[in-house]
Formats: structure tokens, C-alpha cells, sequence
């Protein structure tokens, strides 16, 4: 398989997530990676920070993201869900009393989630996005993912240096 630049393949699967919004999981670590598990595929990101709001990057398809997802299997499922304004209120005035909070969190993630699409028709101001989980390395999952890292790394850098010739010779 070969990479894909983010942004295109970020569209993929967001088509992909609106066929099927439920059985997806998100892992993150704080070295770049995005490891994304749908229902039955999975995606492997490399995003280089340009700014806190804007990154770029590369990503390609895993093969076989079964050993992957039962490395995920019973982690609460990611997606959007759209929160009523009484629930918003008490999930923001719950922040100091930490059972209360879990209690609010755990009924939201019970919600299944839904397509991106159909946020703009649910009556609602807030929407949660996530969870999102925190890894402290994606690529010491296992020996094909610290190969899998090891090229999305060179090709991201690849990318950042041919989009953002003057700032890559920065870091030279």
C-alpha cells in the first residue's frame, strides 16, 4: 500500500465513518501518530505540526488491523454525539466533583454516535467528539508498526519539506 497525503485521506475515512459511525476507536501519541480502527479497516497517521491549528502530514490504510483492534477491543468507541443543553450545562458544572463528571461522561458514551452529516439537524449547541485515547507510542505496538511509523515518517517529512520548503530548512 502507499501513502496518502492527510487531508485526502482524512476525507476518506470521514465518508467512511459516516456509512458506519459506530465501531470506531482512535488512539493518538504524542510523536505524531494517529492510529484510527473503523469497523473493519484501519488507518495509520503521521501529522507534522505547522501550527496549533494546522498540520500536515501522511497516512496510509493497514493491511491487517486485526491484531491491532483487539489491542482496542472494549476501549470506549469514538465518534460525535450530540449533547442537549441541559446535559452540556451539568457535564461543564460537573468539573469539580470528579464521580459526578464520569457519571455524565459514561451516559454520553453510551449515545451512539452519529454521522457527521446529521450534527446540523439535532437540536442541540454542544457536541462531544471522541474519546479520543493517549498512547505513549504508537509504533512499539509492534514490529510492523514500527516499520509502518518508520515510512510514514520519511514520507511525511518528504511532504513538509516539499509544502513548506522555508520552514523545513529551519529544522535542518
Amino acid at each position: 500500500m502507499s501513502t496518502e497525503p492527510i487531508d485526502l485521506l482524512t476525507k476518506k475515512i470521514i465518508k467512511r465513518y459516516n456509512k458506519r459511525p459506530i465501531g470506531w476507536t482512535v488512539l493518538q501519541d504524542f510523536k505524531g501518530n494517529v492510529l484510527i480502527m473503523g469497523p473493519r479497516e484501519g488507518y495509520m497517521l503521521k501529522m507534522v505540526m505547522i501550527n496549533p491549528q494546522e498540520y500536515t502530514g501522511v497516512g496510509m490504510q493497514i493491511e491487517n488491523p486485526k491484531n491491532i483492534r483487539r489491542l482496542v477491543k472494549g476501549a470506549p468507541l469514538y465518534g460525535y454525539r450530540p449533547l442537549p443543553s441541559t446535559q452540556a450545562r451539568d457535564l461543564l458544572s460537573s468539573f469539580d466533583n470528579i464521580e459526578r463528571q464520569n457519571k455524565i461522561i459514561s451516559e454520553i458514551l453510551k449515545r451512539k454516535p452519529v454521522p457527521t452529516w446529521e450534527i446540523g439537524r439535532k437540536k442541540s449547541n454542544l457536541l462531544l467528539n471522541g474519546p479520543i485515547l493517549a498512547h505513549p507510542d504508537l509504533a512499539a505496538i509492534s514490529k510492523s508498526q514500527r516499520k509502518l511509523d518508520l515510512k510514514l515518517r520519511i514520507e511525511a517529512q518528504k511532504l513538509f519539506k516539499k509544502k513548506y520548503p522555508l520552514r523545513a530548512e529551519m529544522y535542518r
